[in-house]
C-alpha cells in the first residue's frame, strides 16, 4: 500500500533507465534557462555550500544506456562508475553541467580519472575536494573546513557567485527539511516494510540529490507525514522515532525490532551503487520484489539521508565539515571495525534474514571489504549474497537469477 500521493507519483511511472533519461532532460532545461549546475560524484559533500553560492549541486547519474569504456584513456585503475561517467563525457554528454566536483583522495580510481579528465578535456571546469584521511576528530574537522574555504573561493572566482550567509541559512533549512522527512521514511520502513515501498523512498531521495528544491521536499514531507500517521495507528511510532534517533547518532541499542512478516527481510550494503538499480533488479527477480528490502546502507541512499545537520552556531565552514565527517558508516573517516560493528547491530536489531553485498565492478575498496562483511553476516547467522554489479547492469539476467535463487533459499527460514 502506498503512503501519500507523492510516493504513488514516483513509484509507478518510470523505469530506472527512464528516470535517468527524464532527469537529464530536466537538467538540460534548467541549464538552458541560465541555471549554474555543478555535478558531483561523491555524495558526502556539503550541498549547502553550493546553494550558498547560488549554484545548483546535482549528484551525477551513471547512465545505464551508455556502453564503451574508452580503454585508450581509462586503464584498469578505473571502476565501472567512473568509466561510465568518462564515457558519457567522451560521447558528448554531461553538457548541462557548468562544472564537476571530484573527491581528491577517497579512492585511487576517482583521483586518477580526475587527472585523465583534466588532460582529455582541458576546458571543463573541474573542482577538487580533499578529505582528511584520519577518523573523525577536531584536527580532521579543521582540515576539511579549510578545504571547503578554498573550494568556496574557487567557486566565487570561476562563476562570479560570492558566498552568501543568508543563502547558506536558507540552504541549511532546506536540507534539514529533506533529511527530517527522508529519515522518517527510512525508519518507518525498517520497522514495518509494508508501510511504503522502498522504490518510492529512494526515488524521492534521488530526486532531491538531483534537483534540491522545495517541490521535491514537499513530496518527501507529505509522504513522511503519511508514513508517520500509519505508524502511529499501528502503535509503532515510538519505536520508529527511537530508531531514527539511534541511526542519526550512530549508536544502536541491542533491543530487537520484532518482524511480523512471512517475507524475508534483507539489507543491501555497498558503496556508490544506485538504489534505483537495486530496486529494479529485485522487482525483476520476482518472488517478493522490493518488499523484502528493509533498508540499504548505500552511499546514494541511507548514508546521505542520515548525515547530521549543519549547526550554524559556529564557523560555517567548520560546521559543514563536522556534518560531512559525521555521516554514518562512511569509509572516508571511519575505520572498518566500527562500520562492521554497526552492520552487525543492524542485522540483529532489525531481525534481518539476508544480506546482499553490492560490489561495484573494478572497485578495489568494495572487493577488499566484501570478505569482512561476509564474516560479520556469518557471525550473526545471516546468509549473504555477493552481487557484482556495474551501472549498465550489463549482466542483468544473471544478477536477477542470483537474487531470485537467494530469495528462494531464504523463504524457508521465515515460514
Amino acid at each position: 500500500m502506498f503512503v501519500g500521493a507523492a510516493i504513488e507519483q514516483v513509484t509507478f511511472q518510470l523505469s530506472y533507465e527512464d528516470v535517468v533519461k527524464s532527469s537529464e532532460q530536466r537538467l538540460a532545461g534548467l541549464s538552458s534557462g541560465g541555471r549554474i549546475i555543478l555535478g558531483y560524484v561523491y555524495p558526502h559533500i556539503p550541498i549547502e555550500l553550493f546553494l550558498a553560492h547560488g549554484i545548483t549541486p546535482s549528484l551525477l547519474w551513471a547512465d545505464p544506456n551508455v556502453r564503451g569504456g574508452f580503454e585508450g584513456s581509462i586503464q584498469t585503475f578505473a571502476c565501472s562508475l567512473t568509466r561510465n561517467l568518462f564515457s558519457r563525457r567522451s560521447m558528448g554528454g554531461l553538457s548541462s553541467f557548468s562544472g564537476i566536483l571530484l573527491p581528491n583522495n577517497t579512492c585511487d580510481s576517482l583521483l586518477n580519472v580526475g587527472d585523465v579528465w583534466r588532460y582529455r578535456f582541458p576546458r571543463d571546469k573541474i573542482f577538487r575536494l580533499t578529505y582528511p584521511a584520519a577518523r573523525f576528530d577536531e584536527d580532521s574537522v579543521q582540515f576539511l573546513a579549510e578545504e571547503l574555504r578554498l573550494l568556496s573561493e574557487s567557486l566565487k572566482n570561476v562563476f562570479g557567485r560570492p558566498f552568501s550567509q543568508d543563502d547558506l541559512r536558507a540552504a541549511v533549512a532546506l536540507v534539514n527539511r529533506f533529511r527530517d522527512g527522508a529519515q522518517m521514511l527510512y525508519a518507518c520502513r525498517m520497522v514495518d516494510s509494508s508501510l511504503l515501498p522502498y522504490g518510492g523512498i529512494v526515488r524521492l531521495v534521488r530526486n532531491f540529490l538531483t534537483f534540491p528544491d522545495t517541490g521535491v521536499i514537499d513530496q518527501i514531507i507529505e509522504s513522511a507525514l503519511g508514513a508517520s500517521n500509519r505508524s502511529e495507528e499501528a502503535g509503532e511510532l515510538r519505536t520508529v522515532n527511537l530508531l531514527r534517533k539511534e541511526l542519526l547518532n550512530g549508536v544502536l541499542s541491542d533491543d530487537k525490532i520484532a518482524a511480523d512478516s512471512k517475507r524475508p527481510r534483507i539489507i543491501v550494503v555497498g558503496g556508490m551503487t544506485e538504489p534505483l538499480a537495486i530496486e529494479s533488479l529485485f522487482n525483476a527477480a520476482g518472488r517478493f520484489g522490493e518488499d523484502v528490502l528493509v533498508t540499504d546502507l548505500l552511499s546514494f541512499g541511507f548514508k546521505t539521508v542520515f548525515t547530521p545537520p549543519v549547526n550554524l552556531d559556529s564557523d560555517p565552514f567548520a560546521a559543514m565539515s563536522r556534518s560531512v565527517l559525521s555521516a554514518p558508516s562512511e569509509p572516508t573517516q571511519e575505520g572498518l571495525p566500527k562500520r562492521l560493528e554497526f552492520l552487525k547491530l543492524l542485522l540483529s536489531k532489525l531481525s534481518i534474514n539476508g544480506l546482499v553485498i553490492c560490489e561495484q565492478s573494478f572497485c578495489d575498496p568494495d572487493q577488499f571489504e566484501a570478505p569482512s562483511l561476509l564474516k560479520v553476516a556469518a557471525e550473526a547467522g545471516v546468509p549473504a549474497l555477493r552481487l557484482p554489479i556495474d551501472p549498465e547492469l550489463s549482466d542483468r539476467a544473471r544478477l536477477e537469477g542470483r537474487i531470485q535463487s537467494f530469495l528462494e533459499t531464504l523463504e524457508g527460514s521465515v515460514r
